[in-house]
């Protein structure tokens, strides 16, 4: 029994010392992690040409193509109004917007026609009384020649003294008297001339002054001028008003427009053909414009045209304002959720100019705003480019030679210099999905060794027991 008690520790040493012996024998060689050199990961997308259209974003206040004030070119009490002349509400050309007492006004007219009628007869009876004294002269010219040949006869007797010569001397007194006749019609007829003018020129007057008080009883009608809408009314029914009294603001509502201010960069984006004097623009060639809202909850939208631009810049801003067109803005459409309205303001997409073949790259991929980098057989590229336009996402770009790669860098990297070497996000990923599954067989081969282990130490137990 003592020998079994001095043996026994002895025999589970040594075969402990021997399992450990075949742990380490039959276990894995520890491996030495080979060097693996840190490369920069990247994005990278296509690179495709395209074209490129710009669309400079402005905003402007809505103003009336045409604003007028009414005013009264007569007086009177006002004693109707129409429903088209009200706050708000719409008229069509020619309407009758008001009227205001015809009265005074028929009555002037009246006179007048009168005036013309009378100044008319004074005409008629001049012109009969010319008549008369033509007919007068023509006689007393006729009895003068009588006259005449009858001295001269009786001069003759006389010579022959078949006659006295207080014979002679009556005959003689009497042609005188035809003479005087003679020349007291040509008198007269000439004074008709003059006399005509003066009753023509009354005729005239009374006529122009009918014509006055014709157009005075007419512009107590106000009629609209053109289609459109009523801004404010001045005036009510009853009210008595004075020639020059301000009756209300309309606008015309065939179209309206759109100052847009835009710095001088962004004029040259547009493509806006410029106003010479000697020159005429073709409509065709000027830009749309897109117009939107600025109230979220309704979203109306309207399509414009740039007609025009101001001639010369804001002092202050030194900006220059591009004016544009809507036509029809207070029609229903597609789109549209209200009518414009005069004074509001509007946010514009202004269509520009097209770029032909260039590059839109995000703005974080473009180094310095001169140069890209390209992807090349894993390695950098790094190719210079003309900027043509920078916006708030992209840079607009041609590129100074054509590559062989076509896969932008878009991971910015500060330091990238020619060649140097970079993976892919894709590579990267590949990458890891190996470590992973290296990773995961260390560990199952660990598991295995910890599993045989645990077999010999049961075996010693049960000899030890």
């Amino acid at each position: 029994m003592k020998f079994f008690k001095l043996v026994l520790p002895l025999a589970v040493l040594a075969g402990s010392i021997l399992l450990g012996k075949y742990l380490i024998s039959t276990g894995p060689e520890a491996r030495k992690k080979p060097f693996v050199e840190r490369l920069p990961v990247v994005e990278v997308a296509s690179l495709k040409a395209q074209d490129y259209t710009v669309t400079v974003k402005a905003s402007g206040i809505v103003r009336a193509g045409i604003r007028t004030n009414l005013i009264s070119e007569v007086s009177g009490r006002v004693l109707a109004i129409s429903e088209g002349f009200k706050e708000g509400s719409y008229f069509n050309k020619n309407e009758t917007l008001l009227k205001i007492d015809p009265s005074n006004y028929e009555t002037a007219l009246a006179i007048a026609e009168s005036d013309v009628a009378a100044n008319k007869a004074s005409l008629d009876q001049l012109l009969e009384e010319e008549k008369s004294t033509r007919r007068s002269y023509r006689l007393a010219k006729t009895n003068l020649k009588i006259g005449r040949a009858e001295v001269a006869r009786l001069t003759r007797l006389l010579k022959q003294k078949v006659i006295t010569r207080s014979a002679l001397d009556a005959e003689q007194q009497k042609l005188n008297q035809l003479q005087q006749r003679l020349e007291e019609a040509q008198g007269k007829l000439n004074t008709f001339k003059s006399r005509k003018l003066a009753i023509q020129a009354k005729i005239n007057a009374s006529i122009s002054r009918k014509k006055q008080e014709a157009l005075n009883l007419s512009h107590t009608m106000v009629k609209a001028p053109y289609r459109g809408r009523v801004l404010k009314k001045n005036i009510d029914i009853g009210q008595f008003i004075t020639k020059g009294s301000n009756l209300g603001t309309i606008v015309a509502t065939d179209y309206v427009y759109v100052d847009l201010p835009v710095s001088l960069s962004q004029y040259e984006l547009l493509g806006i053909p410029e106003a010479f004097q000697n020159k005429t623009n073709q409509s065709a060639t000027l830009p749309t414009v897109t117009f939107t809202s600025t109230n979220s909850r309704l979203k109306s939208s309207w399509v414009g045209k740039v007609v025009r631009t101001s001639a010369a810049l804001d002092a202050e801003s030194r900006q220059i304002k591009v004016i544009a067109r809507i036509d029809s803005p207070f029609i229903e459409k597609e789109g549209v959720t209200a009518p414009v309205r005069i004074g509001q303001y509007l946010n514009a997409q202004i269509k520009g100019i097209t770029f032909k073949n260039v590059y839109v790259i995000d703005t974080s991929a473009v180094r310095q705003n001169k140069e890209i980098l390209l992807l090349n057989k894993g390695q950098v590229h790094i190719v210079p480019v003309d900027v043509l336009l920078n916006t708030s996402r992209h840079t607009i770009v041609k590129l100074k030679e054509q590559p062989e790669s076509r896969q932008l860098i878009t991971t910015p990297l500060k330091q990238a210099t020619e060649g140097m070497k970079v993976l892919t996000l894709e590579q990267e990923r590949l990458r890891q999905k190996n470590k992973e599954i290296i990773k995961n067989k260390s560990k199952k081969t660990g598991k295995e060794k910890e599993q045989s282990a645990g077999f010999y130490v049961s075996i010693l137990n049960r000899v030890v027991s």
